[in-house]
């Protein structure tokens, strides 16, 4: 599903628990890549039906196997680590549906390393998987500014060292208040902007249910953290999490509740996720980001848009909050972004544009559907969390 936006999911839910039969329902709230349910060393083969469900489907599956991942490394060394993931790897070895194996789920600093060498080593025994690794949020900021020792520095330590280009992180702090949007927005720009130097892609764990402080979002707040993740340069999102525990109090308000019933917030994501897809998914692999900035409000992050900022996007005329990105495709095409980043109020923004050096092209529906904006027709509506996307065509 490389020709999509990635969207998957944490399910936390063992193989006996579930059938076959909920792959469909990933399929249809579309899901492109979802984690599997879990299963131990000795079960594997549990996954089998569900990936051979998947394939029908047309998506895949993370083999979410308990006792693989970069915490058993330091206990098995090398040698133990290769031969118990080589066992586990044999028993799914090439099924289409199979995109690669969750490596595990926030090494702090110290295992920084351990989880490197347990990736790279499921990378040599299995070069046409993916793994995943969802690291915290807070990573980018366990490194100096000292060169050698910067956040750029160890992504490019981790591709070198792995052969990996791909890795998840999370951030939930957007759903707790706007003081969390600011940290999320600005941890956006940490990893986007690392990724670029570093030749890497990203996927951001977002939130879909609640726990702790953490509130569950509304639909316009399931669109708003798809879309400021696909403009700050993210290449998918993973949502925490898919089902409820049955009992664990403190988290509520899953996509699935704890008796097994797909809530509201499932149609909400589900809305959000295929929208999203139909309307740039396609597109979106292709793009490579140059630029972000802000309107309306300084988030201690982005730079303001301002009319220095590009040569042909001149002014956007608006005291709400949004976000720009600039992007070139891999033909060389230029495009921008424009969302609506405010969560709750709808915004209209007056654009304007040189139009003596480019014409603007309205991309909807993957590209199917253009429409050419004359200067004169400038006046861009979007609700809470909406994105427009535009080709920059040069004269």
């Amino acid at each position: 599903m490389d020709n999509k936006f990635h969207m998957s999911g944490w399910v936390y839910i063992h193989a006996d628990q579930l059938t076959v039969d909920e792959v469909d329902e990933w399929a249809k709230a579309g899901f492109t890549t979802i984690m599997s349910p879990e299963v131990g060393l000795h079960e594997v083969e549990k996954l089998i039906p569900y990936l051979d469900r998947a394939e029908k489907c047309g998506i895949q599956l993370l083999a979410n196997v308990m006792g693989v991942g970069y915490h058993v490394y330091p206990g098995l060394g090398e040698e133990g680590y290769t031969k118990r993931f080589t066992e586990v790897y044999e028993k799914l070895k090439g099924h289409p549906a199979l995109y690669g194996f969750h490596c595990g789920d926030e090494p702090r600093k110290e295992a920084l390393e351990d989880a490197i060498e347990a990736i790279r080593i499921q990378k040599l025994v299995a070069p046409e998987l993916t793994p995943i690794i969802n690291l915290r949020g807070s990573t980018c900021e366990m490194f100096s500014e000292k060169p050698g020792d910067t956040f750029v520095d160890w992504l490019k330590h981790f591709k070198e060292r792995t052969g990996v280009d791909t890795y998840c992180w999370d951030s939930y702090s957007q759903m707790i208040n706007d003081g969390g949007v600011t940290f999320h927005i600005d941890a956006l720009k940490k990893h986007n902007y690392a990724c670029k130097e570093a030749g890497m892609k990203n996927w951001v764990t977002l939130l879909s249910s609640a726990h702790w402080w953490f509130k569950y979002p509304t639909e316009y707040q399931f669109m708003w953290q798809i879309t400021t993740a696909a403009a700050a340069g993210s290449t998918g999102v993973c949502w925490f999490r898919l089902y409820d525990k049955e009992c664990a109090p403190d988290y509520h308000g899953s996509p699935v509740d704890e008796f097994g019933n797909k809530t509201e917030q499932f149609h909400r994501l589900k809305r959000c996720q295929r929208r999203f897809n139909d309307q740039f998914g396609l597109l979106w692999q292709k793009m490579h980001l140059k630029a972000t900035y802000l309107t309306g409000f300084p988030r201690m992050s982005y730079s303001m848009f301002n009319e220095y900022c590009h040569d042909v996007i001149k002014k956007l005329n608006i005291f709400e909050e949004c976000m720009i990105s600039f992007f070139e495709d891999d033909e060389g095409k230029e495009y921008f972004a424009i969302v609506n980043i405010e969560m709750e109020q709808p915004v209209s923004v007056n654009m304007e544009f040189d139009s003596s050096k480019a014409k603007l092209t309205r991309l909807d529906c993957n590209g199917t559907i253009q429409r050419s904006i004359d200067a004169d027709d400038d006046l861009l509506d979007l609700y809470p969390g909406q994105m427009l996307l535009y080709r920059i065509d040069r004269k």
